[in-house]
């Protein structure tokens, strides 16, 4: 069954007559679209979208009456980076009654805002997302179908809508505080990718703007982004430490990245943190099992998570209220940190 739930009284009739089909044709592209011509679909897609029409009649009564159903988008569970977030999501939630259907948008945030559709049109009452970064009409989406929005991994003061997260910038200014106290004056960071990636972009500024703010020049601080994949961390390390050999200290904004780092390390013969210190972000379980240990950031996902899921039991459907809890992140010196290595003095040669 499908109906509106968006701007006044619209049905299948009003689709129809947009996309110029008959409604037993929208029927066919929505129920059955492999007996439908690609032209046609283009056609109905477009007066859909035009129409804000969404699927699942049962929906909004659902919502009126709680449907306590919890839909999360995330962007990967290719490694375990969200997996401690999801947990405490989920177990609190299960605790009260409520349930929780999770999907993942692979960094794509159009992707993400089709994932949002079809967990509206299963008759979510809430929403949870991770960053501030969306697509205008993911928000609109929301809002116009009463659904509870809560982002996590972040807080930002000009975001108006609630948050359970941590400051991903003081997080960095922590990573370049204990790097420069150690001595270290030449560095780098592995980032994620930063295009529509809200964190990864605000830990490069709070890198960079802390290290600058100590007299560290801009020529000394070499950003490169990769993907949130080992090899790739692997590949950036090894490009670094060719055309750089003078780094020493390594910040990297997932422990994913740090792992493959440490690989290049080895590979070219450098010892961690003998010669060059590295420091990771989320504190994954295998960075406890790394050789040496790896130092790094401990992101609180388990308990932001479960702040999310009382956040959400705790606000009426029909007007939820904003909040912003904010969580700490604590430094973790483990073995991949030490005192910058002494520079190498040069003989001089004779006069």
């Amino acid at each position: 069954m499908w109906a509106l739930k968006q701007k006044g009284n619209v049905g299948l009739i009003d689709v129809a007559r947009l996309a110029g089909c008959a409604p037993a044709t929208v029927s066919r592209r929505l129920n059955s679209p492999e007996k439908v011509s690609e032209d046609v679909i283009k056609s109905i897609d477009a007066a859909i979208s035009q129409l804000g029409y969404v699927r699942n009649a049962s929906a909004r009564a659902l919502r009126a009456n709680r449907s306590k159903l919890v839909g999360a988008v995330i962007p990967t569970l290719r490694h375990s980076i969200y997996a401690e977030m999801l947990a405490g999501l989920q177990q609190t939630l299960a605790n009260h009654g409520f349930a929780l259907i999770h999907t993942t948008s692979d960094y794509d945030i159009d992707e993400e805002y089709r994932q949002v559709m079809t967990l509206v049109e299963r008759g979510v009452e809430a929403i949870v997302l991770v960053g501030t970064r969306h697509r205008s009409k993911t928000f609109t989406l929301l809002k116009e179908q009463n659904v509870n929005l809560v982002v996590t991994y972040a807080i930002e003061s000009d975001f108006k809508l609630s948050s359970v997260g941590f400051d991903n910038r003081r997080a960095a200014e922590l990573a370049a505080d204990r790097l420069y106290e150690l001595g270290h004056r030449r560095f780098t960071m592995l980032a994620g990718v930063t295009h529509n990636n809200d964190r990864a972009q605000l830990r490069v500024d709070g890198f960079v703007d802390r290290l600058k703010s100590k007299g560290v020049e801009a020529t000394s601080i070499e950003i490169r982004e990769a993907p949130y994949v080992i090899e790739e961390g692997r590949a950036a390390m090894e490009d670094v430490l060719a055309k750089h050999p003078d780094v020493t200290g390594v910040f990297c904004g997932s422990d994913i990245l740090a792992v493959g780092a440490l690989r290049a390390c080895r590979v070219r013969g450098l010892s961690v943190p003998e010669d060059i210190s590295i420091i990771g972000f989320d504190n994954l379980e295998i960075a406890a099992f790394t050789e040496p240990p790896l130092s790094t950031l401990d992101v609180p996902a388990f308990g932001m998570g479960s702040e999310t899921a009382n956040h959400i039991m705790l606000s009426d459907p029909k007007s939820p209220t904003v909040r912003k809890v904010e969580l700490d992140v604590k430094l973790l010196d483990r073995g991949t940190t030490a005192i910058a290595p002494k520079p190498v003095s040069l003989p001089e040669t004779p006069s």
